[in-house]
């Protein structure tokens, strides 16, 4: 038997199992490389725009352990589910909630897999 590691959404950045994302058709290739979405809401906005989400590097290197940039993508998974983003790159979130903070903007509202757990 054969498991696969979890992929990121690359629209939102939860984490998908690609076995569960084949069986409902939620995964898709691209430019020789296979993204995984949690649900066909992030599947159309990525086939709709790819560009905006098919960045090459965005997990940190395994040799180095040097985290992505904090590029646009970053910045809208904060927006859409900031504890994800917080599972994988906690650092990246210190420094997007210290500039809400020094923006005087209130913290990002519940992430999306908080909501849909509710």
């Amino acid at each position: 038997m054969t498991v696969e590691a979890p992929l990121h959404d690359p629209v939102c950045g939860m984490s998908v199992d690609p076995a569960l994302a084949r069986g409902r058709g939620l995964l898709l290739e691209r430019d020789g490389r296979v993204y995984a979405f949690c649900r066909s809401g992030c599947l159309r906005a990525f086939q709709e725009e790819p560009e905006a989400y098919a960045v090459a590097g965005t997990s940190p290197s395994p040799s180095t352990g040097t985290p992505p940039v904090i590029d646009e993508g970053m910045r809208r998974w904060y927006e859409s589910c900031s504890c994800c983003l917080g599972d994988a790159y906690p650092e990246i979130k210190a420094v997007l909630d210290e500039e809400r903070r020094l923006a005087l903007q209130p913290p990002v509202e519940p992430g999306i897999c908080e909501v849909a757990e509710a």
